[in-house]
């Protein structure tokens, strides 16, 4: 059954990124993006039939999330869907002797393939995100730094997005201003120098808030 126009079904689905890990829920991207939304469409959405939904996990790939996917994403039906992964795709662990977790190729597969199947499920909008830059610029076994793999990563984002025609945040592109001590302010401190700050998670609202109020006003708009 579609939903009535006052009823807006928004999906965060993601890594530790959309989660938040480590930022109080308040501070974090999904959450200021919450409150945002509720307020510019106050006149346009019953405030007792708001739904949002953050299905953020620390660690996970994009392999492990089509694993969720029905069950977070396809049950729920979202009018609009953000996605966010790569970080952790891109990692190489020592006990996989340099391999990434996710290949360049799969991960590729992996993003079209839950574009596909969120818009067999009725999803209208679908924004595909890339990933910040951070401060991890030693080598990992596969002798790249996780900078120099999210890079590469990002670029497949930007690849689905066009191919898939859906919007594409670049969030990459956001954080572009910030020279190494700025950054350092945005991202956790050492050891972490990857998720977040709270600082941060503002600069990841700003950025995506824009693709979010176009998505959700065409959602709207459909019903008129």
């Amino acid at each position: 059954m579609p939903n009535s126009p006052d009823h807006i079904t928004l999906v965060f689905f993601g890594d530790s990124i959309t989660e938040g890990q480590y930022v109080h829920h308040s501070l974090r991207w999904t959450e200021v993006i919450s409150v945002r939304l509720k307020e510019q469409f106050a006149n346009r959405f019953d405030p007792n039939r708001q739904y949002h939904y953050v299905h953020g996990i620390s660690g996970e790939t994009t392999r492990q999330a089509l694993e969720r996917f029905p069950r977070q994403v396809q049950q729920l039906a979202p009018e609009v869907l953000t996605i966010q992964f790569g970080l952790n795709d891109c990692n190489c662990w020592d006990t996989d002797r340099g391999v990434p977790r996710v290949s360049e190729a799969a991960y590729q597969a992996n993003l079209a393939e839950m574009v596909e199947r969120a818009r067999r499920f009725g999803t209208r909008q679908i924004i595909l995100s890339t990933n910040h830059p951070t401060l991890r610029h030693r080598p990992m076994i596969s002798g790249e730094t996780l900078e120099q793999r999210r890079t590469k990563y990002n670029e497949i984002v930007r690849d689905v997005a066009r191919q898939s025609q859906v919007t594409l945040c670049d969030i990459e592109a956001a954080f572009a201003f910030a020279n190494r001590e700025q950054l350092a302010d945005l991202l956790l401190p050492e050891p972490d120098v990857l998720h977040l700050s709270a600082s941060g998670h503002k600069i990841y609202a700003d950025a995506i808030m824009p693709a979010l109020t176009t998505a959700v006003q065409a959602v709207l708009d459909s019903y008129q």
